[in-house]
């Protein structure tokens, strides 16, 4: 049976190896994968996301049982990573926040989607859209503002929040969703034609998008000491997943047909956000990219293994 899952979820990690793999024989040179990526990042995905959440029924897709599930889960991952990393690992003020940011940042988009699809079908993606909505502006929110308060010690805490503020709005991501969320809300609509044009526009972006996270891995440093990625990677894969399980089952007793995706959303591998975060504050870098392909490789194995519980 954990085959069989395995082999029907096994075409997104070929797609993330081809990619590696296409780096590792330099027929993708570093400045192109930069280019793929910042097409990606920049365009594909925010555009999937705005398309995506415009036809979104959102009355079928908001159950507050869920996102308080999910962000809960993503909470007590922050803080369990962060305090791990502070009072037990030692680590600087700084480093614990990244480290607990990219052990929140599960990658819902590039992982998530394509895997809850593949075992679920495209019409139980309403849960994972909805998660996705508020999940990068609260981990960025988390996260900013933890390091800003007490980075900021010249300025008030009003100036830090405006700072966090301008950091979560103000990207390519957010601003899909928002713009997505608010074509929603208006009521406005596409003409059948251009929905359906659009539709086949956007396949390619996910498979694009997971072809060049693959190419992008092939290029972080790993570090040598595996002590903190384990620990992240732990609570990542198999920590945070439990948590939506059991605050859904036993606290809200959510039907496993919906609770199911939002599982499998919070059982993904750090996301390359948890990278780019790290880069922001120049810290950390190489153990958050140690963590990030480690954690990739084994979602494979961890990912089936939630499918599977939850049949």
């Amino acid at each position: 049976m954990l085959f069989e899952i395995a082999f029907v979820i096994l075409p997104v990690f070929m797609l993330v190896t081809i990619g590696f793999i296409a780096s590792y024989i330099q027929i993708l040179k570093r400045n192109l994968v930069d280019s793929l990526t910042k097409f990606c990042q920049d365009f594909g995905i925010p555009f999937l996301l705005f398309f995506n959440l415009a036809i979104l029924d959102l009355d079928k897709a908001f159950d507050f049982r869920i996102l308080i599930c999910f962000y809960s889960s993503m909470v007590i991952s922050f803080f369990i990573i962060s305090c791990a990393s502070y009072f037990i690992l030692k680590q600087p003020y700084k480093n614990s926040i990244i480290l607990g940011f990219c052990a929140m940042f599960s990658n819902g988009v590039l992982l998530g989607l394509p895997i809850s699809e593949l075992a679920y079908g495209v019409d139980s993606l309403f849960v994972n859209y909805s998660v996705i909505i508020g999940h990068a502006p609260l981990c960025y929110l988390v996260g900013i503002v933890s390091i800003e308060i007490v980075d900021n010690k010249k300025n008030t805490f009003a100036v830090a929040l405006i700072t966090s503020f301008k950091a979560i709005v103000f990207n390519n991501l957010a601003i899909g969703i928002l713009l997505g969320i608010s074509f929603n809300l208006l009521k406005f609509e596409f003409p059948t034609l251009t929905e359906d044009l659009i539709k086949k526009g956007t396949v390619w972006i996910i498979p694009i998008s997971l072809f060049t996270m693959g190419s992008v891995l092939y290029y972080y440093r790993i570090k040598s000491s595996f002590k903190i990625p384990a620990a992240i990677i732990f609570t990542s894969l198999l920590v945070q997943p439990a948590v939506v399980y059991l605050l859904g089952s036993y606290t809200w007793d959510i039907e496993i047909e919906i609770l199911r995706n939002a599982v499998i959303m919070a059982a993904m591998a750090p996301g390359l956000n948890a990278y780019f975060f790290a880069n922001i504050y120049g810290e950390c870098r190489e153990v958050v990219a140690s963590t990030i392909l480690v954690s990739t490789g084994l979602t494979i194995f961890t990912s089936s293994f939630w499918i599977y519980l939850l049949s």
